[in-house]
């Protein structure tokens, strides 16, 4: 085990710190960091857009705990380390028939981050990774090393999945894929222009098993955009696959700046981005471009300059949809702020403690840190309260404790935490600054 300390921060790039990394290699080195009267972070690839994943003195990373343990390829059940990415998981399962049965839209995640967050993906049912986590094997703070499930251990196991790596260290976890017959994806792209098609569209599509919505504008109670729906082909190809890399050059990466930066260019290239889908896109898709399109650029964050940026994403009842949207279009159009990536999912998800779940459309929107940010962030906590919105944590930057501790299962969930991470051992910035 080795440790170092260099510049630490998470995806959105938002907060900068100089914390001490740990590296351990095995289960021996995790538990002499434990005995270290020090709090820790738990960290994967650093995947997350807020501050869930931040420490300012001292991280545990789990880099070098990447092993794929077994590959039961007739069962379709992988047991893996947490440390191990998405994206190698994925080359080494889909060759052999098989996939991750709901996914994040970055291959770049840890298995153990997916679990501490409990993510979500595109699923129209079952759309959290809750349901395919077989069991988990955690070490606890007091040292001692633990098997959880759905069965055994049930409270530490509901704790841990969507825990926000409070718990212990996850050192590793048995997950159920999802079998297919090829890494294509049977793609369904359709243009709406107002609610009305929105929600008809969407109503008559729901046979699909993956949907996803990309908004254009929303102004005038009007809605444009485009939805996404997809089903696995049944045309069999199970080639190997290797996900190519490719960072933003710098030509690239001047568009997405400018894109990001001007109001008004922001528009012209939502119009660009719609038609060009719109009228060229293939009916056969496959996995990479279907569930990853921001992993073509790799470090497509970099354009958002060295302030970062931020994502909200909540879920807000279907009977304050509109109305929600146009208070937000009313906003935006006095200050002249604007989101460059608007997505929305239809979400019906059962849940425990703080875990992103309810029923109603879920929307996210991504901002650049700016001269705004103070302005954005005052009205976004105050659109939380007024709707009463389920913020998404394992993203938040900006959520203020008043906005949560309202819910009923924040003093529940804070209390067992406490219980389980005695004298703090594991923290973070947003454990610090939600109060668990």
């Amino acid at each position: 085990m080795n440790n170092q300390k260099k510049t630490n921060t998470s995806w959105g790039n938002n907060i900068k710190t100089f914390p001490k990394i740990f590296y351990p290699k095995n289960n021996l080195d995790i538990l002499r960091i434990f005995q270290n009267k020090k709090n820790f972070v738990i960290q994967g690839n650093r995947r997350s857009y807020g501050d869930v994943c931040l420490n300012k003195k001292n991280v545990i990373s789990a880099k070098k705990l990447n092993k794929i343990i077994h590959f039961d390829k007739k069962k379709g059940v992988i047991k893996v380390q947490a440390g191990v990415l998405l994206k190698d998981l994925l080359e080494h399962i889909i060759p052999f028939g098989w996939f991750i049965p709901t996914t994040p839209g970055t291959k770049y995640v840890t298995i153990g981050g997916m679990i501490a967050n409990n993510i979500h993906g595109k699923n129209v049912k079952k759309n959290l990774i809750k349901y395919y986590i077989k069991n988990i094997r955690l070490i606890k703070t007091n040292k001692k090393i633990i098997t959880c499930s759905s069965k055994k251990n049930k409270k530490i196991f509901d704790l841990t999945v969507g825990g926000f790596g409070l718990t212990g260290f996850i050192i590793n976890a048995n997950i159920q894929l999802k079998k297919i017959s090829s890494q294509i994806i049977d793609q369904k792209i359709i243009e709406f222009k107002n609610y009305d098609e929105f929600y008809k569209i969407y109503k008559k599509n729901s046979f699909h098993e993956y949907a996803v919505s990309w908004l254009e504008s929303f102004d005038n109670n009007k809605i444009k955009g485009l939805h996404f729906f997809g089903n696995h082909s049944k045309i069999k190809d199970k080639k190997k696959i290797k996900f190519k890399e490719k960072k933003i050059i710098f030509f690239q990466f001047l568009i997405l700046k400018i894109f990001i930066k001007n109001y008004y260019l922001s528009k012209i290239m939502n119009l660009i981005f719609k038609y060009y889908k719109k009228f060229f896109y293939q009916k056969n898709s496959n996995i990479n471009n279907f569930f990853y399109p921001q992993d073509h650029l790799l470090n497509w964050n970099k354009a958002y300059g060295s302030d970062g940026f931020f994502q909200i994403q909540f879920i807000v009842e279907k009977n304050n949809f509109e109305n929600l949207l146009n208070d937000f279009s009313t906003f935006f159009k006095k200050k002249m702020i604007y989101s460059c990536f608007i997505v929305i999912k239809k979400l019906n998800e059962k849940g425990k403690f703080l875990n992103y779940f309810g029923d109603g459309y879920s929307i996210s929107f991504d901002f650049p840190v700016d001269k705004n940010f103070e302005t954005l962030k005052k009205y976004l906590n105050q659109m939380i309260k007024k709707y009463n919105l389920r913020i998404n944590l394992s993203k938040d930057l900006i959520t203020e404790k008043n906005n949560i501790n309202t819910l009923k299962e924040y003093s529940t969930f804070c209390k067992n935490i406490k219980f389980l991470n005695k004298n703090k051992k594991l923290n973070s910035i947003f454990s610090d600054r939600l109060g668990f």
